[in-house]
């Protein structure tokens, strides 16, 4: 059992003053807390809660379940009951669509669910009048699957629906059996069922705050606990590793890349995060975690002040390098070539990106345009197609995708930023845009075939 015996901060070379200066700040802030936790080394460095919330006292802690959710699947992937690269609607046969699924949906793996790489671009459910699970596999997809990230809900309540599938467990008490009852996992930690019984896999977890510290703490370790391997290590490495980039993110601290349903902080480590302040920030490097149970919903400069009360004041001791996330594995170069889009999205017959000249051409109904981008800086002295702003745009390659960034500079401002993912001969588009109404066309998503 991991034991939450209060040590001074000291032990661990960091200050109490520093420890006391991230409180001051959340209170400066107004950062509406319930409570936090440093553990450090297995050891309760500080803890504080707000009434009317103790350490003993269940908290919703919304998508952090999503975490647990990719443990479980991790469990069954190395008990040999699924395979990373099987197709998720093999397991679900009575669940699609009386004609088949979708192509895109039909070529959608597990892994590809994990890394918030579907064939949509929201939550499912929340579209579609009926099971929850089924909507996964019958609501039209956006775009082709394996590309580029979209945060879906529905992908860590349909894997969360397969472990009970597979299991004849509920989710929980699967987890509590194979690794989280040998930590000391809370009694009455339970998760919210959908309207059809299934564990609510991406937001339904009610536990308490060291609950969520003993499930990072293992993943911390690798999965292994006092000598024993509670889940597979190379899978609790992979899912905590940077696998996926989330650039297009509009909150600073969701940008810096995905796991298996973890998320990458600003400084190399990994994150189970859920909305409203619910944290584990994780930084094996010095086994440090800040676990934080919060209500910011509703307030989206609340969280970046929560991270930023921390990185000011206790992440300084922690004696770590400070370097940017380190990339996923190794990946595929980024698309180039000539692409022809399906229904004409967005608005284009086909589309060229030819990185060695630096340009994005593509072909609308108002005839060619092109956007030329520099590497190093902005390219600017060019108009946005099908306008006259002026705008100035900036190219990326990074993990296999394709980034172009463009702003429009002069009388008006705005913005559109797209994503490019290829997988085989398939190509993902993910796009987002601020300012004139002349950009909503490039949100969204789109996808094309090599040509």
């Amino acid at each position: 059992m991991l034991k939450f015996a209060l040590c001074p901060p000291e032990t661990r070379g960091i200050p109490s003053e520093a420890v006391a200066a991230f409180e001051r700040r959340l209170t400066e802030r107004r950062v509406r807390m319930h409570g936090y936790l440093m553990l450090s080394g297995g050891e309760l460095i500080a803890e504080r809660y707000w009434p009317p919330y103790g350490p003993d006292v269940n908290h919703r802690m919304y998508s952090v379940t999503k975490s647990f959710t990719a443990l479980a699947a991790g469990l069954l992937a190395g008990e040999g009951r699924i395979g990373l690269a099987d197709p998720i609607c093999e397991y679900f046969p009575d669940k699609l669509p009386p004609g088949g699924p979708h192509p895109w949906c039909a070529g959608m793996t597990v892994e590809d669910m994990l890394t918030m790489r579907t064939c949509h671009g929201s939550t499912t459910y929340k579209r579609y009048d009926g099971d929850w699970v089924e909507s996964f596999f019958r609501v039209t997809p956006d775009h082709i699957p394996g590309t580029v990230f979209a945060y879906d809900t529905s992908a860590s309540h349909v894997l969360a629906a397969l472990t009970e599938r597979l299991t004849g467990m509920e989710m929980l008490d699967y987890l509590r059996k194979n690794a989280l009852d040998a930590l000391g996992f809370s009694e009455g930690a339970y998760i919210l069922k959908d309207p059809y019984g299934v564990s609510q896999g991406g937001t339904g977890l009610m536990c308490t705050l060291r609950d969520v510290a003993r499930a990072a703490y293992l993943c911390l370790h690798g999965g292994r606990f006092e000598g024993r391997t509670l889940l597979p290590e190379a899978f609790v490495r992979r899912a905590t590793a940077n696998l996926v980039p989330t650039r297009l993110q509009s909150a600073e601290d969701e940008r810096y890349g995905y796991g298996y349903f973890f998320w990458m902080p600003r400084k190399p480590g990994f994150v189970m995060y859920g909305m409203g302040g619910q944290l584990a920030v994780c930084f094996p490097e010095a086994d440090f975690c800040l676990a934080t149970m919060a209500d910011t919903i509703g307030d989206p400069a609340a969280l970046r002040l929560l991270y930023d009360s921390f990185y000011e004041t206790v992440w300084p001791c922690l004696g770590l390098s400070g370097k940017a996330p380190a990339e996923g594995a190794a990946s595929p170069p980024p698309p180039s070539g000539h692409f022809t889009f399906y229904e004409n999205e967005p608005g284009w017959e086909w589309a060229e990106l030819d990185t060695e000249r630096r340009e994005l051409r593509f072909e609308t109904a108002d005839g060619p345009a092109a956007l030329r981008y520099g590497e190093d800086g902005y390219c600017g002295g060019q108009t946005f197609p099908g306008t006259a702003y002026p705008c100035e745009c900036l190219g990326e390659q990074r993990d296999g995708h394709f980034f172009l960034h463009c702003y429009v500079t002069g009388e008006e401002q705005g913005h559109v930023s797209m994503d490019f993912a290829q997988k085989e001969t398939g190509l993902g588009v993910r796009m987002s845009a601020t300012g004139e109404p002349f950009f909503r066309r490039y949100r969204g998503f789109a996808s094309a075939f090599s040509t």
